[in-house]
C-alpha cells in the first residue's frame, strides 16, 4: 500500500474524532459570538489582507514560508479558500461567523477525498463574510489564490470590496508546466524528489496551458489596478534573492513594523527537482530557448 493511501486510510478513520471536537469548539464559541455581536464594543485593530496572486508550481510554497510567522503576526492560509489548509486563525473566526470552523472542516476533509474546483462557491459559507471577519481579526493575513479558487466575478468583486495587497509570483512557464505534470504523475506536491520522474510533453497541451494562466495574470492584473489595489510582481528568482524578499516582507507588513531580524530571507522548502532533463529534450525537438517561456511581467 502506498504512503498516500496510508495516510488517507488513517485521517478516514480520525475523521469523527476530529468532527466531534470541532462540533464541541464551535458550541462552545456560541457565548463568544453572541459576546462580540452585541455586547462588546470593536476596538480599532490592525489587520491587513495580503492575497498571493499565482499558479501552481510557481513557488508559493517557498514564498509561503517567508510569509508564516505567528509570533510577528504574519498568518498565512495557504490556498484557504480552496480547503486545503488547515490555520490556527480558523478558531477565532467562530467569534464573529457561527460555526464556520466545523464546516470549512466538512469541506476540507471532502477536499481531501475529492478534489473539486470552486468547492467554496458551492457550500454554505459566504467568501466576502469570511474575509469580513478575518479583517477582524489582528495581524497580516496572507491567503494564496489561484485560477479557478474562485469564479473570476466572484473574485472580482472580493478585490474590489476589500482592496487586498497583492503579490503576483510568476514562473517560467516550461518549468512550471514540467513540474505540475510531474506532480500530477505522481500525487506528490511537496517534499518528495520528482528528478527521475519521466514524463511527455503534449505541445498543444501546454500551449493551452500557457494562454489560460497568462489570461488570468492579466484579467487579475488589470482588474486590481484599476481598484487601486497595492501591487507586488515577484518573478519566481525573487524568492532566492534576500533584497528581494525583504521587500515583499516590507510590502506584507505594516509600516511601523520593526522585527525584521526575526524574519528569515531563504525559504525553508526543500527543491523537489534538480534535473531540466525534460525541459531540455522539449526544446531540442521545438527549436526553441528556455527564454522563449518566459512568465514575463506587464507593465500596465
Amino acid at each position: 500500500m502506498s504512503d498516500q493511501r496510508i495516510k488517507r486510510k488513517k485521517l478516514s478513520k480520525l475523521t469523527p474524532i476530529f468532527a466531534i471536537k470541532r462540533v464541541i469548539l464551535d458550541v462552545t464559541d456560541l457565548p463568544k459570538y453572541f459576546y462580540y455581536r452585541f455586547f462588546k464594543k470593536h476596538p480599532t485593530i490592525k489587520s491587513k489582507i495580503v492575497f498571493v496572486v499565482s499558479f501552481p508550481r510557481s513557488g508559493t510554497h517557498a514564498l509561503g514560508s517567508l510569509l508564516a510567522n505567528e509570533k510577528v503576526g504574519f498568518h498565512y492560509y495557504g490556498e484557504f479558500f480552496i480547503f486545503n489548509a488547515w490555520n490556527s486563525q480558523i478558531g477565532k473566526i467562530n467569534r464573529y461567523y457561527p460555526f464556520f470552523s466545523l464546516r470549512f472542516f466538512i469541506n476540507f476533509r471532502g477536499q481531501r477525498k475529492r478534489w473539486r474546483y470552486l468547492r467554496f462557491e458551492k457550500t454554505s459559507l459566504n467568501a466576502s463574510r469570511t474575509l469580513q471577519t478575518i479583517s477582524k481579526l489582528p495581524g497580516v493575513h496572507v491567503i494564496k489564490i489561484f485560477p479557478q479558487h474562485f469564479s473570476d466575478p466572484l473574485f472580482q468583486s472580493l478585490i474590489a470590496e476589500f482592496k487586498p495587497h497583492i503579490i503576483f509570483l510568476r514562473r517560467n512557464h516550461l518549468d512550471r508546466f514540467v513540474s505540475h505534470k510531474k506532480a500530477n504523475a505522481t500525487g506528490n506536491w511537496h517534499t518528495s524528489s520528482t528528478t527521475e520522474v519521466d514524463i511527455d510533453l503534449n505541445p498543444v497541451e501546454f500551449e493551452r496551458f500557457i494562454k489560460n494562466y497568462s489570461k488570468f495574470y492579466e484579467d487579475t492584473l488589470r482588474f486590481a489596478k484599476a481598484q487601486g489595489c497595492e501591487i507586488l510582481d515577484l518573478d519566481f528568482a525573487d524568492i532566492h534573492n534576500p533584497e528581494k524578499v525583504r521587500q515583499m516582507q516590507k510590502f506584507a507588513q505594516f509600516d511601523d513594523f520593526n522585527n525584521w531580524d526575526k524574519l528569515i530571507l531563504a525559504p525553508t522548502t526543500r527543491k523537489q527537482d534538480s534535473s531540466s532533463k525534460v525541459q531540455e529534450e522539449f526544446l531540442a525537438k521545438s527549436g526553441k530557448t528556455h527564454a522563449d517561456f518566459e512568465f514575463k511581467r506587464l507593465n500596465i
